[in-house]
């Protein structure tokens, strides 16, 4: 019996929509392009947000002064929480010192040597003393201090100041001044004392250091392991390599800390708008092979291969645009980080994280994006039967479903609700929620746009008449028909016009309110600024008309609260004042008085009392900066809390658990020449008319200059975004534009017609646009300000409206005009 011989089975291929896809795609470029420059611009964004956070995650500060040490001992320097980022602590959490004694006694320890660090003045100059044993440098000129009444200095400040050895300077500390001979130059920065003048000088609190600087004879590894297991439960972490230069100074450890929570709080935003940006990309792109699908579901295509096949071609365009992306997306970062430098909120000494592990996180997370993206927006046309499908290519959809339009409309509702807040509430959540209404706003608009759009563009066809230049008429006709196609083109409109408006006038109208607070509620006659004891702040207060000298420290602290059954914690800028704190400003009491302000007292901020639910009388349990716990009294409840924080603290409370400190400002409620007189007696100490410490600063704050910068940035993205859109949108009219040449219409008139339309989208979006935005913030302008306007610079807002309608202008007569150089049948035929 013969055996049939069976053919050999076909491998099928890794993709095999790879092939169709992109000879669909090369027939339809113009949607594609639109993806590729989605795409690039998200890359870029992304790819710089992942460079912060990688930063901040894994670069360490180089380490200084404690470069000899093979390891330090540090306290835990953030406050944890279980299910959310550790608290970074404000100060330095000192250590215990007798852990110096037991980390010597660990076979293979060398040197344990306690590290101590504290405010100096010398000569006007606010610079950090330590003890001599923890420099990693020997004197380059003269010798050590050995006792009482010496120090080294180190060679820039004693260039600076004309000081060489053998001189005498007058030392000031939170716990004494005194003169001081100087008997060597360093190279290590700060003024160096003798071990226990140091400890003298520092006065922590239990006799506690700031770190403990260790030197091995062993291998490192195995004296760490050794180390971390003697000092197990006694709240201290055993640091190696790297990790040293961040824990030697505080800033450090805070930088980094501040670098991952600015990621943190731009990712979600950025990936929101690449997502947007980006499905509105991919809507083009769809629409522009309707003809197409429709005739692969004729043949027998199901919904998963279509969509399949719209992924693909979408990732092949979001491939070819990934590496300019991702390499713009570094470049972006170094500027951005030297704009943080600049601004005082990263060390200039902070390496830039510049592996491909940023890249490659963008890469993924971009393609993910397009892959949803491009299966929602093919998630219509798959679906179809063939016959809806064929029927569907030669005329797209006009009426969104009722569940889209139902939902818009209830987030419109719901961004108007976040609106009205400020109007019943004057706290940081209503602003929060006032400022992010016009996000929520624009997804509703998204949803319910074509809606709307019809029923504008319906009142507008109502006034239509036979005189109506025919232009005109297919303009409004169009919009309205093909009320889908505008939307999409208004909502990225809006969306732009709403995110920089929004960005803008947030900020100043946060910046007004707390200029106005503080304006209101300062009351000192005269500022002494520079470094002064507590004993030279009582000096002061005895002066012939000087009524009170009140120190003024701006600290934070953290407290645990209750939420919904939840433990949460957060931190709270707060400022300390002196007893008299009454004399000098004003915060707007509504409950007890801020004369009780001594102690271990504060004063909570309406806001503050309500969210954690505390009154006059009432304790609370609070973390200071330097991570001591403490017990206070509430005292007062007052109502600026915007101008003078959440929180304001007797500075009694921060010297009983954190120890002295220098004060750099003072509030004088009298005469001020006798303050001015007082502080011409005092080195490096001045004074000022009026309260020029509690003074809103002119202009937007470093921090509101970072948020407008990348304000500014995602604006242009989004501009980019409406740009390629509208113009591949138009690309796609090409057979509309012939078939209207065919019957007669000249290219002018077709022109004028685009040139309406255009109009008519960008008078929508403009409108919806400022009332999503103008409306909130003029809605915030009314409960924090009492004016119903957005509070800023007004000429923003047409400045905007220009610039979006110009775009939209330029995106469609551009297309439009490279369409009519193309003979019409030509183009009919290229079209089909």
């Amino acid at each position: 019996m013969p055996t049939t011989r069976r053919e050999p089975r076909k491998a099928s291929p890794a993709f095999p929509m790879l092939g169709p896809s992109l000879s669909m795609a090369r027939k339809r470029i113009g949607g594609l392009i639109a993806v590729a420059c989605a795409v690039m611009g998200g890359a870029a964004m992304v790819t710089a947000t992942a460079v912060l956070a990688e930063t901040g995650v894994s670069s360490h500060l180089p380490a200084d002064r404690l470069a000899a040490a093979d390891l330090i001992i540090a306290a835990d320097q953030a406050y944890p929480l279980p299910e959310n980022p550790d608290l970074p602590f404000g100060e330095r959490v000192p250590v215990p010192a007798d852990l110096a004694a037991q980390a010597a006694a660990v076979p293979g320890v060398a040197s344990a040597v306690p590290d101590l660090s504290f405010t100096v003045d010398l000569g006007g100059s606010t610079l950090e003393g330590h003890n001599w044993q923890t420099s990693s440098t020997d004197p380059v000129d003269g010798e050590a201090p050995d006792g009482p009444g010496e120090l080294a200095l180190d060679t820039e400040t004693a260039a600076a100041q004309d000081l060489a050895v053998g001189d005498t300077v007058t030392v000031t500390t939170a716990s004494d001044t005194g003169d001081y001979a100087v008997t060597g130059l360093v190279d290590a920065p700060g003024v160096h004392f003798d071990p226990a003048t140091a400890t003298a000088l520092a006065a922590h609190p239990g006799g506690g250091v700031d770190l403990i600087a260790v030197t091995v004879d062993g291998d490192l590894d195995t004296v760490a392991a050794d180390l971390r297991e003697a000092l197990a439960g006694r709240g201290v972490n055993v640091i190696t390599g790297d990790a040293i230069g961040d824990a030697e100074t505080i800033a450090g450890g805070t930088a980094l800390a501040e670098l991952i929570a600015l990621a943190g709080a731009l990712s979600g935003t950025v990936v929101l708008l690449v997502g947007f940006i980006t499905a509105g990309a991919l809507s083009v792109s769809v629409a522009n092979q309707r003809r197409d699908l429709a005739l692969l579901r004729a043949v027998g295509a199901t919904p998963r291969q279509v969509r399949r096949l719209i992924a693909t071609q979408a990732s092949a365009a979001a491939l070819v645009a990934l590496v300019p992306g991702v390499a713009l997306g570094y470049v972006v970062a170094e500027r951005f980080i030297a704009v943080l430098t600049e601004a005082g909120i990263v060390p200039n000494s902070l390496p830039l994280a510049l592996s491909p592990i940023s890249g490659v996180a963008a890469a993924v997370l971009l393609l993910v994006t397009v892959q949803l993206a491009a299966r929602g927006a093919s998630r219509r046309a798959s679906k179809m039967s063939a016959t809806e499908a064929v029927a569907e290519s030669r005329a797209e959809p006009r009426r969104p479903g009722a569940g889209r339009t139902v939902a818009g409309f209830a987030l419109l509702g719901i961004a108007l609700a976040q609106s009205a807040l400020p109007l019943f509430v004057r706290n940081e959540a209503a602003f929060i929620s006032a400022a992010t209404a016009t996000m929520m706003a624009v997804i509703g608009l998204a949803l319910a746009g074509p809606v709307i759009v019809r029923g504008v563009t319906g009142v507008v066809r109502k006034r239509l008449t036979g005189a109506t230049p025919a232009p005109i008429w297919l303009a409004v006709n169009n919009s309205h028909a093909f009320s889908l196609r505008t939307a999409g083109q208004v909502t990225v409109l809006a969306l732009a016009i709403g995110l920089t408006t929004t960005q803008l006038y947030s900020q100043t109208t946060l910046s007004r309110t707390i200029a106005g607070e503080l304006a209101a509620g300062t009351a000192a006659d005269a500022t002494v600024t520079g470094p002064v004891t507590a004993d030279d702040i009582a000096d002061l207060a005895t002066q012939n008309g000087v009524d009170a000298a009140v120190p003024l420290v701006a600290t934070t602290v953290i407290r645990e609260y209750d939420v919904m059954g939840d433990t949460e914690a957060e931190v709270t800028p707060t400022l300390a004042l002196g007893p008299g704190a009454d004399r000098v400003i004003d915060p707007g009491v509504t409950e007890g008085s801020l004369a009780d302000l001594r102690g271990d007292t504060v004063a909570v901020s309406t806001a503050t009392a309500g969210l954690w639910d505390v009154g006059v009388g009432d304790r609370l349990e609070l973390v200071l900066a330097d991570g001591a716990t403490a017990e206070a009294a509430v005292v007062a409840v007052y109502e600026r809390g915007f101008g003078f924080g959440g929180l304001i603290a007797s500075t009694d409370l921060l010297a009983a658990h954190s120890g002295p400190r220098l004060y750099d400002t003072v509030l004088v409620d009298g005469d001020t020449e006798a303050a001015t007189a007082w502080a011409a007696t005092q080195p490096g100490v001045s004074a000022a008319a009026g309260d020029t410490a509690l003074r809103a600063p002119t202009g937007f704050s470093p921090d509101q200059w970072i948020n407008l910068l990348v304000m500014f940035a995602m604006t242009g993205y989004v501009l980019l975004g409406v740009g390629n859109s509208l113009a591949a949108a138009t690309t796609r009219r090409r057979g509309e534009f012939a078939a209207l040449r065919v019957i007669g219409a000249t290219p002018h008139q077709i022109r004028h017609m685009v040139r309406r339309e255009a109009a008519i989208t960008a008078a929508i979006a403009v409108g919806a646009g400022l009332l999503i935005s103008v409306l909130p913030m003029s809605l915030l302008g009314i409960g924090f300000m009492g004016r119903p306007w957005p509070q800023g610079p007004l000429w923003v807002i047409p400045a905007v409206a220009v610039i979006t309608t110009f775009i939209a202008y330029a995106a469609v007569a551009i297309p439009t005009r490279q369409a009519l150089q193309v003979p019409p049948t030509m183009l009919l035929a290229a079209v089909d």
